[in-house]
């Protein structure tokens, strides 16, 4: 089980990763350079964090690093040799990435285009509060984009398969920071979801 730190006397370095490794298999194509509203769904998860005063993402890609990198020259795109290996091992990756310097990371998904900025805004603060894993809720469940820190490197270290952080953010034993997200529950997976999405955007 792991343990609750005490509130931090300083403001934590959190930093921002970014999983967009997947092969898009249900959507049949590049999800992640779908447009909406003049930006890419992967500018636009970028964007989300334009005002959270952290620093760059790292973006974790895999499948389809260069079309995503051609796409997106002014963005650094750290590409997963093992992709194939799932959700759990582009998040591996991603972790060993970030500097010794930092105290937690922001973790998001590419795909949810209706996470917004005061979002993460909201998860960074519950963190800074209380620092133990701060995740969102939405569709009752806990979920990502979700906030983990440095003590918990070592079990993010050493996921594989598809799963994630899933069995960690729903484990009863883990303590958490929960915070509503309802932007959360949508998701890009397939056309179907995305034309769903747009047409709510037109509403």
């Amino acid at each position: 089980m792991l343990k609750e730190s005490a509130r931090p006397s300083i403001k934590p370095l959190i930093q921002p990763i970014i999983l967009a490794a997947g092969a898009s298999r249900r959507f049949g194509s590049c999800k992640l350079l779908q447009s909406v509203r003049g930006q890419t769904l992967l500018e636009r998860c970028v964007e989300s964090l334009s005002d959270t005063d952290l620093p760059p993402p790292i973006i974790v890609s895999g499948a389809w690093h260069t079309q995503l990198r051609d796409r997106h020259p002014t963005l650094t795109l750290v590409e997963n040799p093992h992709w194939q290996a799932g959700m759990g091992s582009s998040l591996a990756f991603g972790i060993r990435q970030v500097p010794d310097t930092c105290d937690a990371v922001l973790m998001l998904l590419a795909d949810q285009p209706a996470v917004t900025g005061r979002d993460l805004q909201n998860l960074i603060t519950a963190f800074t509060r209380r620092a133990r894993i701060t995740c969102s809720v939405y569709r009752g469940h806990h979920g990502v984009p979700a906030i983990f820190p440095r003590r918990t490197f070592p079990l993010l270290h050493n996921l594989q398969g598809d799963q994630g952080a899933r069995a960690l953010l729903r484990d009863p034993q883990t303590p958490l920071n929960r915070v509503p997200l309802p932007g959360g529950s949508i998701d890009i997976d397939t056309q179907q979801d995305w034309q769903a999405y747009g047409e709510q955007l037109c509403r």
